[in-house]
């Protein structure tokens, strides 16, 4: 299989899985893109795309600088809380200027994933900013787990140069705790699976991490004080 199809057809089948288990294939097929948006894990925009015979279809994207520093569980919930947005937009009432509002608040609790501002128990059920983590034994965690032992799902192809760029609202970041205590009675392996970064399950030789160094600015300006002309220099 090419790269291009390797790539996108696993997130078809977490797509499909998901769709299937936690939303009882309500939500119609989508369009996958990438696209390294900063500060955005993921985004659901509906009918973006349209095809030569007048059909229209949604869109989900994925940030792949925020999946290649991340992991497998993080990038599920990615998906499912886009997937929330698409299934609203289809069979409920989504509210303006992407609130994240009290009917997709109770979805998302339905099939095992907390909304909360902050990322963590406490935070606010609803808001323009959402962050979502996991319930204890969830019907989400559930379907993580069956898609590893049932799909033996694998991500293919990560960014190399993710490592360089961590998003500011990774999940991981604020929910590592959260995360561990939910999987807490998961078995071990299924749970390194989900939990252990995408850059330690790749070669970690691949990944672009020095260059962050290298850009930074090693050059001085200097400036005449008669002529008042600059020159940048080492």
């Amino acid at each position: 299989m090419k790269p291009t199809a390797e790539f996108y057809t696993a997130l078809q089948v977490a797509y499909d899985h998901f769709n299937l288990t936690l939303f009882k294939e309500e939500l119609p097929q989508v369009i996958f893109t990438t696209q390294r948006q900063k500060g955005m894990m993921g985004y659901f925009s509906p009918d973006r795309w349209g095809s030569d015979n007048g059909k229209q279809c949604h869109e989900i994207a994925i940030n792949p600088l925020y999946v290649g520093s991340s992991t497998l569980i993080e990038l599920m919930q990615t998906l499912v809380h886009e997937m929330a947005h698409c299934w609203q937009y289809c069979k409920g009432k989504p509210s303006q200027r992407a609130y994240h509002n009290k009917e997709w608040s109770n979805k998302m609790v339905s099939i095992g994933l907390i909304p909360s501002t902050t990322g963590k128990p406490g935070g606010k059920l609803v808001g323009q900013h959402m962050n979502d983590y996991l319930e204890p034994k969830g019907l989400f965690i559930t379907e993580c787990i069956n898609l590893l032992r049932q799909k033996q799902f694998r991500l293919p192809w990560v960014d190399k140069y993710s490592l360089m760029h961590r998003q500011p609202h990774s999940i991981k970041a604020s929910q590592s705790l959260e995360i561990t205590n939910a999987l807490a009675d998961v078995d071990d392996e299924l749970a390194t699976q989900l939990t252990t970064g995408f850059a330690h399950l790749f070669d970690e030789a691949q990944f672009e991490v020095q260059r962050l160094e290298s850009s930074k600015k090693v050059k001085s300006k200097y400036s005449c004080s008669d002529c008042g002309i600059n020159v940048w220099g080492k």
